[in-house]
């Protein structure tokens, strides 16, 4: 009995269904009738249903765009991550390059200063050089000169000067196998500059070089031999 009745609710469950299916169905079918000829028949909730029923067509047509528009939307977030990371990237080398930039200048500024240093070097050397060569050239000179002329010339000299010329005519003689004139030369120098000769004596005695000049040996009372 209790089975009976639950497959009798069933079927009056169903057969509800049925009949609100079949009104709706009548409904719209009569609305259809009444577009057709042109006819509005007035049907209470019609209003409502087509409502309704635009509002689910609206929906469903929608649908596709709105896809691509959250299609797009990630596409636009994954470049915009992805422009980021070139920014930061970008920025990084940037930073790289700036880094090196400075290294490069600090370098510059090291072979600058070397090659200024080099430069003052090379003109001190030429400067020397050229020291030198001018004295080899005025003990030269004062070697083939009657003594007596040459210590003229000399006596004009500073002390300083007249030891270097001293010693150039002493490597002069040296070279050319004879006896250095440099002793006689500071005997007629103190003939005529006593004090000068007894200072340039002193200083070549004192200053080192490589070589013993020929007046070294000599003392402040000795004799100076005439060449």
């Amino acid at each position: 009995m209790a089975m009976r009745s639950k497959a009798d609710k069933r079927k009056i469950i169903l057969l509800l269904l049925l009949i609100i299916v079949m009104l709706i169905a009548g409904v719209l079918a009569i609305d259809f009738v009444g577009n057709i000829y042109g006819v509005r028949v007035p049907i209470p909730g019609m209003k409502f249903i087509k409502s309704m029923s635009l509002k689910k067509k609206i929906k469903i047509s929608e649908d596709p765009y709105l896809l691509e528009r959250e299609e797009l939307f990630k596409e636009k977030e994954r470049l915009s991550i992805y422009e980021e990371q070139i920014i930061n990237r970008e920025r990084e080398l940037s930073e790289k390059e700036l880094a090196s930039d400075r290294k490069l200048e600090t370098l510059k500024e090291k072979e600058a200063e070397l090659e200024k240093k080099a430069e003052l070097l090379n003109q001190k050397e030429r400067s020397w050089q050229n020291t030198q060569d001018n004295i080899r050239e005025q003990a030269v000179k004062l070697y083939n000169m009657p003594p007596n002329d040459a210590v003229v010339i000399l006596e004009k000299q500073k002390e300083s000067d007249i030891v270097d010329i001293l010693r150039a005519i002493d490597a002069y003689s040296e070279e050319l196998g004879r006896q250095s004139t440099s002793p006689y030369m500071l005997k007629l120098l103190n003939d005529i500059n006593k004090e000068k000769a007894a200072n340039v004596l002193r200083k070549l005695k004192y200053i080192s070089s490589d070589y013993n000049s020929s007046v070294e040996s000599i003392e402040d009372d000795d004799a100076i031999p005439a060449p």
